[in-house]
């Protein structure tokens, strides 16, 4: 009952593919009642989550996907790479966690904080820089974990899923 982190590999794009799709209607749809249309969903997920989007990220040596697993099964995943966040002090070299999710049956077992390691350690490999993350407005819980790992909010932005425009928070840690 081990949880373990792994680099995720080109193998990979279907399970992250997947892990992507399910993580986010559980997350937005089941969790938090996000009243996305259908149009909105069968525009975002595919381009989002699709194995096209999944295998470009793979392909590119500026990103890493992390894969979080308990007895083989994976459970979450997170992606980090440059930071693409639309913010005045975004410099060149600056680091973003793009994304991580757990299934809700990874929920409690530590993968968060599992992934979020992975993705600082890969993130400052070559030393500290500044790392930048969006997180949804209403998602308090997220943000509280970011502010206790030393994030603070630095601004604001929208976030596109469909023709549904997401009121995010910046948070950056220096």
């Amino acid at each position: 009952m081990t949880l373990t982190v792994r680099t995720a590999a080109a193998a990979d794009c279907a399970l992250l593919s997947r892990l992507g799709h399910d993580t986010f209607l559980e997350t937005f749809i089941d969790g938090f009642k996000v009243p996305y249309s259908k149009s909105d969903l069968a525009e975002f997920l595919p381009a989002a989550y699709g194995e096209a989007a999944i295998a470009g990220y793979l392909a590119n040596p500026a990103y890493q996907h992390f894969i979080a697993e308990r007895d083989g099964e994976a459970l979450g995943y997170a992606l980090v790479g440059p930071n693409g966040l639309p913010h005045a002090e975004a410099k060149d070299g600056d680091g973003e966690l793009k994304r991580i999710y757990l299934l809700n049956a990874g929920q409690g077992l530590g993968g968060g904080r599992a992934l979020f390691d992975a993705c600082i350690d890969w993130l400052e490999a070559e030393g500290r820089r500044p790392i930048w993350l969006g997180v949804w407005s209403l998602n308090h819980k997220a943000q509280a974990f970011y502010a206790k790992n030393a994030f603070c909010k630095v601004g604001e932005y929208k976030f596109r899923v469909g023709e549904t425009l997401d009121h995010e928070f910046i948070m950056r840690r220096d």
